[in-house]
């Protein structure tokens, strides 16, 4: 009788533990709301300038536990949000000190101004916010808190708008680089892509006569002797450039006078490349204007492995394949050097593991191909797997990436 005491005993004691291990484990719950503080100075002028901040703290929605959660910022011009913007950075903790540029932004992008151009100054206007918070990888975690409203908030224009540089020559009469030639010069100007502002590479496509051709390039229109000058050298003595195949990259010097000089130019389009970054110019006869396409990104040995994300966007301006003719297939000839031909694509400049990649397969593993009459043709995927192409002597490679059909094909030019 004692025996079965002690275990009607242990038994309730195991009982007891599995029902405290029940009862404190995390459950998820699904919040009903979370409370945004109004600021001490919501009624007070607001000055939004590039370098502020406008602090905001919450409280964390009650998800029963302690969660991580991520938190981004939404902003309205009106209380009902029926038109808002989110801003791009999300916090983790519950007290943020949100960029003022990035709220001005969002401002100008609910006046619907594009450009520069298109802004107008205004006075000092309600802005309404709000905080919407999530759980990554959980459903039913999402929920927008209530809306506060800072009373006078004074923005300025933080549209990004492409940046540019100028082409000043023989093709264009030699005006001069100066403010007052400003409209005269607006045809000769090279530009950043719409999708990489900031990049510092700017290019256009000129149409040239035929004939001696000679131009260096000026980042400001500040004169001749106003520093902005952007050529082959320091003296002003122009440097004969040799097209092979129609193209050319040459060193540049900044500042510099030095003009390039095509000799014997046959006339028609050029399309015109100056990074500003490595202080390079490419020269591609027959070139396109690919301002505006989608493109995708070749990444692998001959861009140096670099991670592609977009703090590297810059690095990865030369590696692009455009889609000219928006059909989902991209093109590009690229000088691939020897025993480097390994390579795949990226979609998007999100990471390694950012889902974006294209290749030869799903694995991250290479596949050696070979060329038949100096073309490859092959299937291609969502994936990370590699083309290698053992024993590659270097040259240009024209490649088309079909990803409406699943198919790349690579040409030794």
């Amino acid at each position: 009788m004692k025996k079965i005491s002690i275990l009607f005993a242990m038994l309730v004691a195991v009982i007891s533990l599995n029902s405290c291990k029940e009862d404190t484990y995390p459950r998820f719950n699904t919040p009903t709301e979370f409370e945004l503080n109004t600021p001490a100075l919501a009624q007070e002028y607001y000055e939004l300038t590039p370098d502020g901040t406008v602090n905001l703290t919450w409280s964390q929605p009650d998800y029963g536990y302690a969660a991580a959660a991520t938190y981004a910022v939404q902003v309205s011009l009106t209380e009902d949000f029926a038109d808002f913007k989110e801003l791009g950075t999300t916090y983790v903790l519950c007290d943020a000190h949100v960029k003022a540029s990035e709220i001005a932004e969002a401002i100008c992008m609910l006046r619907g101004i594009e450009s520069e151009d298109d802004y107008t100054d205004e006075d000092a206007r309600a802005l309404y916010v709000r905080i919407r918070a999530f759980i990554d990888g959980i459903e039913g975690s999402e929920i927008l808190s209530n809306v506060i409203v800072l009373n006078q908030v004074k923005e300025y224009c933080a549209i990004q708008s492409a940046g540019y540089i100028y082409l000043i020559g023989n093709v264009g009469g030699w005006v001069g680089p100066d403010a007052a030639n400003a409209a005269a010069l607006a045809d000769w100007r090279l530009f950043e892509s719409d999708n990489a502002i900031g990049s510092k590479i700017y290019s256009g496509v000129f149409d040239m006569p035929a004939g001696e051709l000679i131009f260096r390039f000026y980042t400001e229109l500040t004169g001749w002797d106003g520093g902005a000058s952007v050529g082959m050298q320091v003296d002003d003595n122009p440097v004969d450039v040799t097209l092979v195949d129609g193209a050319a990259k040459e060193q540049l010097v900044a500042p510099g006078k030095g003009s390039v000089r095509i000799p014997e130019w046959e006339g028609g389009a050029m399309k015109i490349v100056v990074n500003m970054n490595d202080l390079t110019v490419t020269l591609e006869a027959g070139g396109v204007d690919t301002n505006g396409k989608a493109f995708i990104y070749l990444v692998g040995v001959p861009s140096g492995w670099v991670e592609p994300k977009a703090d590297f966007a810059a690095e990865y301006e030369a590696w692009k394949l455009y889609d000219l003719q928006d059909n989902g297939v991209y093109t590009a000839t690229f000088d691939i050097p020897a025993d480097g031909f390994t390579f795949r694509f990226y979609k998007e400049l999100t990471g390694w593991d950012g889902g974006a990649s294209y290749g030869s397969q799903v694995d991250d593993a290479a596949i050696d191909i070979t060329m038949t009459d100096g073309v490859y043709t092959g299937e291609s995927t969502d994936g990370k797997g590699s083309w290698n192409l053992p024993g590659w002597e270097g040259g240009k490679v024209a490649i088309t990436v079909d990803t409406a059909n699943n198919k790349v094909t690579f040409a030794k030019k």
